[in-house]
């Protein structure tokens, strides 16, 4: 084999091994949780905000906080919002939702202090156990009154 041969060979070698070497890593990493679209805390056990944009373009966060300072920050404008309902985990529509702000954090990486109800009665009693108040007309989030 001539020299110019074996350096056409080594050099197509690595560049296959630089092509997969990330696909590699992908691999033996496995999936990556998902993560806030704000701030990037991951969103396994967060209390999860769903917003989804005029264009349909969902966007994850990890607390009301973030989700509400990106569309005061970004002035976006959604076509709906979702939350998730504190009691059942289960998302629910922000319009439709009782939020309280009290003292245990709903979100102890960003210190946003907002849960989100499904239930007003179970919002009231959340509000009474822990100091806080159910949040009504202009203090709710996302402008949904």
């Amino acid at each position: 084999m001539n020299a110019r041969l074996r350096l056409s060979l080594g050099l197509l070698a690595v560049i296959v091994v630089s092509a997969t070497l990330p696909l590699a890593g992908k691999a033996f990493r496995g999936e990556r949780p998902d993560r806030c679209h704000t701030d990037g805390v991951t969103l396994v056990e967060a209390p999860r905000v769903r917003v989804v944009m005029a264009d349909g373009a969902p966007l994850a966060f990890c607390c009301v906080r973030c989700a509400q300072e990106w569309l005061e920050a970004t002035g976006g404008a959604p076509s709906r919002v979702l939350v998730t309902d504190a009691i059942s985990g289960e998302l629910v529509d922000a319009a439709e939702a009782f939020f309280v702000r009290s003292r245990v954090y709903a979100q102890p990486a960003t210190g946003d202090r907002v849960h989100a109800f499904a239930d007003r009665a179970a919002a009231e009693k959340h509000a009474d156990a822990y100091r806080g108040r159910v949040l009504d007309g202009d203090a709710r989030p996302f402008g949904t009154h």
